[in-house]
């Protein structure tokens, strides 16, 4: 009966994950006595010199029986640390991987553990660990059992029909079980631990998609991640064909210089201008397109036009001074005229 409560009472500890606690608290944060050998100081700057010593070693610290590594006795190992870390408000803590301690601490056998460590005399701070041994008479004072750090629920007062009611209770038997229930049962979790276990083993392709994601992309909880690919792609290629800030300034001053350019070619040719204003026009109307074209529509003419004879050739009685002083003022040649003299407009 009392083996089987053990492997009981390692199931139950163990949980839906078939596995113990990994971390444990060596030293208690703050002052810890040490029967008949003064006291030392635990805090974050102590384990920092543990880790870093742990560290420079590159060895894993033995858990052993009653510190038979010191002794020089055939010395098994009860586990492994394979870690420190420090916790503020709880201490020095260790990552243990255990190899057959559990069921003998279950039973009963080993109620404490006792570490090996060194302690500097500057400042009594904890340094280094040496190891780590399961005992029942540790010289730290007011440590917590192993077995309450293993998180078992039950006290060494219980009997053992009383752990067996909670057990039966905890695995949802009601009534008054008997053991070859409680161990049907059991062994129906234990089962299911090793399928869990065996499972996780085995690699498996699941589509998780962050609703982040799915937020930002305008998607739906639904939608596949052929989805969400799907959809970052439409957005690289939007981005790929977008415009920069940049190329648009170009292109809208292109436009406006092009829009520019024909309204005070238009004025110019309606007498609305001189020549000699045509820099003013252009900065005027590249600036306020809309305000040029209002100025155009509301200016007076100050180059009146002129419509020459219809002929093929003009003579050259032709071109008098009045003719030449308004061919001038259009940015007009003699030989102009002569040329397109036989071109005129109504």
């Amino acid at each position: 009966m009392k083996a089987y409560l053990a492997k009981a009472l390692i199931a139950a500890v163990k949980g839906a994950d078939g596995k113990v606690p990994d971390w444990y608290t060596i030293f208690r944060e703050g002052w810890i006595n040490i029967e008949g050998e003064g006291k030392a100081l635990v805090d974050a700057k102590a384990a920092a010199e543990v880790i870093a010593y742990f560290k420079r070693r590159g060895n894993d610290v033995v858990i052993d029986y009653e510190h038979q590594t010191l002794t020089g006795q055939k010395a098994p190992a009860a586990g492994w640390i394979k870690d420190f870390r420090f916790r503020e408000g709880e201490g020095i803590q260790a990552r243990i991987e255990w190899t057959d301690a559990e069921e003998l601490i279950a039973q009963g056998g080993y109620r404490y553990f006792s570490p090996v460590f060194f302690v500097r005399k500057a400042d009594n701070r904890v340094v280094s660990i040496h190891s780590v041994a399961l005992t029942n008479a540790p010289k730290i004072n007011h440590l917590t059992p192993l077995l309450a750090k293993l998180g078992a629920e039950f006290g060494k007062e219980a009997t053992a029909m009383e752990f067996l009611k909670k057990l039966a209770a905890k695995l949802g038997i009601t009534g008054d079980a008997d053991e070859a229930t409680v161990e049907t049962a059991l062994d129906a979790v234990i089962a299911k631990n090793t399928q869990l276990e065996a499972a996780a083993q085995t690699p498996q392709v699941k589509e998780v998609v962050a609703k982040e994601v799915l937020t930002a992309l305008d998607l739906k909880e639904t939608d596949t991640a052929s989805t969400v690919v799907a959809s970052i792609h439409a957005l690289k290629q939007s981005i790929n064909g977008a415009v920069s800030r940049a190329e648009f300034d170009a292109l809208q001053k292109e436009l406006r210089d092009r829009d520019a350019t024909a309204i005070v070619a238009s004025a110019t040719a309606d007498g609305k201008i001189t020549p000699d204003q045509k820099d003013w026009a252009m900065e005027y109307a590249q600036r306020d397109l809309e305000g040029f074209k209002v100025f155009a529509a509301k200016a007076p003419v100050v180059i009146p036009h002129i419509a020459l004879p219809r002929q093929d050739k003009m003579p050259d009685a032709a071109v008098d001074a009045a003719v030449l002083t308004v061919a001038k003022l259009m940015g007009n040649t003699p030989d102009d005229i002569k040329k397109f003299g036989s071109v005129g407009s109504d």
